[in-house]
């Protein structure tokens, strides 16, 4: 546990020290701001589309934050020194998954709950919210598992970004959804859906199911990626 904390302590302080959360709460006051304006439309009937917009900006900054993490601990030899660390390599990669997955959750949380004034489940769309996320930061370590530079990383990163995104474009285009059940947010996207339409527990049954089957999948490539890397960096050595 405790080198769980350290790890999760040292993730916000890189965050800090980089400016990324100072900027970050500059954007969001932004974002904020707009979503109180728009916090006087109606959006009965739009709850699918709503939900897909949702789904778009949740997929984003996981993906993105870890990606930049890992290539700076690159950079400065942080990958080289957790590969002799006594941290277990599960507790780096949970530590910056929770960290990038709530500032992820708690900005669009209290997004929507500034503009969305209908029947809405609290607990549902924060459980969505975290699906996304996690899946998503998951995936970011396989992905970044194969670039050393910021440069290379960024086109693949907005790639996957998109990807991740795609029950949401399937929504506001008109694709069945069950073209995409077993997408690897397609779950998530469905319990964010539940959150506005009151949806019985029931109807979730595969939804949760493929969330939990995409978070294992994420967690062993998370892993293979981590290996890859320290490898990579003890063959440099």
């Amino acid at each position: 546990m405790r080198p769980f904390v350290h790890l999760l302590i040292n993730d916000i302080r890189v965050l800090y020290r980089t400016g990324y959360i100072w900027a970050s709460i500059a954007v969001f006051a932004l974002m904020l701001l707009v979503a109180v304006q728009a916090s006087h439309l109606d959006f009965a009937g739009y709850e699918r589309f709503v939900a897909a917009i949702i789904l778009f900006d949740v997929v984003l900054s996981p993906v993105m934050l870890v990606g930049l993490l890992v290539l700076l601990e690159r950079d400065e030899g942080g990958l080289a020194i957790l590969s002799v660390s006594p941290a277990p390599q599960h507790a780096y990669i949970a530590a910056r998954v929770l960290v990038v997955s709530l500032i992820a959750l708690a900005e669009m949380f209290i997004l929507v709950l500034a503009v969305y004034d209908g029947v809405l489940s609290p607990l549902q769309l924060a459980s969505g919210l975290a699906a996304a996320a996690c899946i998503s930061a998951l995936l970011g370590f396989l992905l970044v598992g194969f670039f050393d530079n910021l440069y290379a990383f960024m086109l693949p990163m907005i790639a996957t970004i998109l990807m991740l995104g795609a029950p949401g474009y399937g929504v506001l285009l008109g694709i069945d959804p069950a073209m995409l059940a077993w997408h690897p947010t397609a779950g998530a996207l469905a319990l964010i859906e539940g959150a506005f339409a009151g949806e019985a527990n029931y109807r979730f049954a595969q939804p949760i199911l493929t969330t939990l089957l995409w978070i294992v999948i994420g967690s062993v490539t998370a892993h293979w990626a981590v290996r890859r890397m320290q490898a990579q960096i003890g063959g440099a050595g």
